[in-house]
């Protein structure tokens, strides 16, 4: 039995001693549930106290047991949109970075097993909090991937990486990617959007299998 608690009252250290009660539990979606509840609310409390390295910790645990039952699943654009938006306001907060990434593979056959090749090696090369999901443009089998908690020179990193090893993994073809970072509270989500996918644009029109990122 998962230990009741009340989440608007309890405090840090109840909150604390519950999810490491509740981690001696059967796994299942009950207690996934109950762990992301009480993480994002110790993430609240954390925060309040300005203490935010233990508030970032806590928002980390409940956004990959909020997405526990998707890992298999990649989001659609919509789904991708409210994720952003919910890290965004996270970022605002905290001050930490985030990237998107637009990338897709260049070769004029695309299917939707090269898509799911695609996601697969995202997953491996990424954390399980990045989120992947389909872009919905172009081809319909681009991806689009949210890094956060990186700045941008940490992104190249990562989108290299992924770049250099896909044709490890594929039947062929290299990658194109556009990759945009979120500028503060002053930038806009259908900005840093449209700055990837005009960076992923401009890396197939200069011949693909390369990196861009956008500045407009």
């Amino acid at each position: 039995m998962l230990p009741d608690i009340d989440l608007a009252t309890a405090s840090r250290a109840s909150l604390e001693l519950a999810i490491a009660q509740a981690c001696s539990q059967p796994a299942g979606m009950a207690l996934t549930a109950y762990l992301s509840a009480c993480h994002l609310r110790l993430s609240a409390l954390c925060e309040q106290a300005q203490d935010f390295e233990a508030a970032l910790h806590h928002y980390r645990r409940f956004h990959q047991l909020s997405l526990q039952d998707r890992v298999s699943t990649l989001l659609d654009r919509a789904a991708l949109l409210q994720g952003l938006h919910e890290l965004i306001v996270q970022s605002k907060g905290l001050g930490v970075g985030l990237c998107l990434v637009a990338l897709e593979v260049d070769r004029a056959a695309h299917g939707p097993d090269e898509q799911t090749q695609l996601a697969d090696l995202l997953r491996r090369q990424c954390r399980p909090e990045d989120l992947i999901a389909c872009q919905g443009r172009g081809s319909g089998h681009g991806l689009l991937l949210v890094l956060s908690d990186v700045d941008l020179a940490s992104a190249r990193k990562v989108c290299e990486r992924v770049r250099s090893a896909w044709p490890k993994q594929s039947a062929g073809g290299s990658l194109s990617m556009g990759l945009s970072a979120w500028r503060g509270p002053a930038d806009e989500l259908t900005r840093l959007l449209e700055r990837a996918e005009s960076a992923l644009t401009a890396a197939q029109r200069g011949g693909g299998n390369c990196l861009r990122s956008g500045s407009a």
